[in-house]
């Protein structure tokens, strides 16, 4: 039995690994395909977990993201086509995305909790959270929260609340950038990873909610 990854420095060997078979593979490839998609989203991961932790090992899993995309594009093309949704097309690639560095820090208002060993109010137990009591560690457990507000930030604290879908542009601005062949509805093929990478985007300024 083959254990999951644990550590994020685990998922980055599992995804060289991997990467390896892939790049050998006779494209086009049913398996190779398959395994470039999951790891676009792994190393999205990892790029997330390891930014503030281990700077090295975001450099060298930014570099694979990179590789990814490049692969993907050039020998699986329908694997890179905008979704369009309700007249708004859409950036949802993990490659893509992966280079937006900021994420979403949310402002919660806790209502009601309980502690993990006796289901009581924390007020009203004995139990200290994070002390360990008959092999279970005591925690506070959050049963009834208010999300009060969402701010974007560049370091959030849960690493991986980040966006996964986010406007491509409106009609107006498409248009101007693709000329007057486009209208809203055709098949738009992202092609940022056919040109290199443009480097990495701190700016909240380019997270628009979807």
């Amino acid at each position: 039995m083959v254990s999951s990854p644990r550590t994020e420095q685990d998922l980055y060997e599992l995804c060289v690994a991997n990467l390896g078979n892939a790049r050998t593979a006779q494209h086009p490839d049913v398996a190779a395909k398959a395994t470039l998609l999951g790891l676009r989203t792994q190393l999205q991961e990892v790029m997330d977990r390891s930014e503030f932790r281990d700077p090295a090992l975001f450099e060298a899993t930014h570099e694979l993201v990179d590789e990814v995309g490049t692969l993907l594009r050039r020998h699986y093309s329908e694997s890179c086509i905008l979704p369009y949704r309700d007249g708004t097309y859409y950036r949802e690639c993990p490659v893509d995305l992966a280079h937006l560095r900021v994420g979403l820090s949310p402002e919660i208002r806790v209502l009601e909790s309980e502690c993990s060993i006796c289901n009581l109010d924390p007020e009203e137990c004995d139990h200290l959270p994070g002390e360990m009591y008959g092999g279970r560690e005591c925690m506070s457990v959050i049963t009834k929260a208010e999300v009060t507000a969402v701010a974007i930030v560049a370091n959030p604290r849960q690493l991986v609340t980040r966006f996964n879908s986010i406007s491509a542009g409106t009609t107006a601005e498409l248009s101007a950038a693709l000329g007057p062949k486009f209208h809203p509805g055709v098949q738009l093929n992202c092609g940022r990873c056919l040109s290199g990478c443009s480097g990495l985007n701190r700016d909240s300024a380019g997270a628009n909610h979807g």
